[in-house]
């Protein structure tokens, strides 16, 4: 009987093995196929070789007498492989006319291994490249070197991506260059006071060395078995499939790490709402908050329309959540192409 338990058990586990991977080929086919116009690489940005994904033109390319881009600052995990489906949508959305480009977090997204792969500075002794100012140095660095003087910019920021686009905003030539901000889902003010900063201050965080020890002990097993593993994780949870790469490499123990500092000294420095860099700059920002964010209870956007009336913020309607981007990244796409079409210069 064991024997009979033990054989189906192994076949089983082949057969979704297999299953996995056929999937993964598929999605990746298909992946191809529908962001055909989808560019990737690693170039150093502020010492960190950095993860772009870019629609339209490259970062390198002349953008010719195209005067306008679209540039998402991602959220913390900051991966851009999580955000393919939306900006895909948004380019579409643009009719492939304006490029559009994703920045992901210094030191979250590592290349494939490869003789090629430039090496990532470790987190100790390096901690001032991934805290909370070097990262926002990091998109400085990359728009100054990337984006001409005369091309404006219309800045996406995802969760902390939208706090450090609002800091954007107070450096005086990138200021020059942005067309239009649009806040999603925007973690701008008192984060550990918030459902999950308190979880995560409270009662992660004290056991620390304990997910270490997890996550590092994952990182072990073979690798059809992390891919099995985070498949059926997804399954249950609603994720997409499509997203199972950017998985893999989300449970790197170093970008992990790094996730996890950044999300500590956010929860140290995101404390009081900037109400005058909003209000000098109302005029063209677009705030999206959430009815069941975690990050951002519906509170704090009923307190910012109380203190910036005619400030354009929405509440949704949808039920999105924080990361919407993983299951409802086609919709929320639609919505800012339509926001960036009615703002454009």
């Amino acid at each position: 009987m064991f024997c009979t338990l033990f054989c189906g058990a192994a076949n089983r586990a082949r057969l979704i093995t297999y299953s996995v991977r056929s999937i993964f080929v598929l999605c990746r086919h298909n992946s191809s196929r529908s962001v055909k116009t989808m560019q990737e690489s690693y170039p150093v940005i502020a010492k960190v070789p950095t993860h772009i994904l870019t629609w339209g033109k490259w970062i390198e390319e002349s953008l010719g007498d195209q005067k306008e881009i679209v540039l998402c600052i991602t959220g913390n995990p900051g991966l851009p492989g999580f955000y393919t489906k939306f900006l895909s949508t948004v380019y579409e959305c643009l009719n492939k006319e304006l490029p559009v480009w994703v920045i992901g977090q210094a030191g979250h997204d590592e290349a494939d291994e490869s003789p090629y792969k430039k090496p990532v500075p470790a987190l100790n002794g390096n901690e001032n490249m991934y805290n909370l100012k070097g990262q926002l140095q990091h998109k400085v660095e990359f728009i100054r070197k990337y984006v001409p003087q005369d091309v404006k910019i219309h800045l996406i920021g995802h969760s902390i991506g939208a706090y450090m686009a609002l800091e954007l905003l107070k450096i005086n030539d990138i200021n020059e260059r942005i067309q239009h901000c649009y806040f999603l889902f925007p973690t701008l003010e008192r984060m550990a006071g918030s459902k999950n900063g308190f979880i995560v201050t409270r009662l992660i965080n004290p056991m620390w060395c304990v997910w270490q020890w997890f996550y590092r002990m994952f990182n072990l097993l073979p690798l059809f078995v992390r891919t099995w593993i985070i498949y059926a994780y997804y399954l249950v949870d609603g994720i997409p499939k499509h997203y199972l790469g950017t998985g893999l490499k989300y449970m790197n123990p170093d970008v992990i790490d790094k996730i996890w500092f950044l999300a500590m000294d956010e929860m140290k420095h995101v404390k009081e709402l900037d109400v005058d860099t909003l209000t000098q700059n109302k005029q063209r920002i677009k705030l999206y908050y959430g009815t069941k964010d975690g990050w951002v209870p519906v509170r704090y956007y009923h307190e910012l329309k109380q203190r910036i009336p005619d400030i354009d913020a929405e509440l949704c309607t949808r039920k999105y959540e924080h990361a919407f981007v993983l299951r409802s990244a086609e919709p929320m796409g639609f919505s800012v192409g339509e926001w960036i079409l009615k703002n454009r210069g």
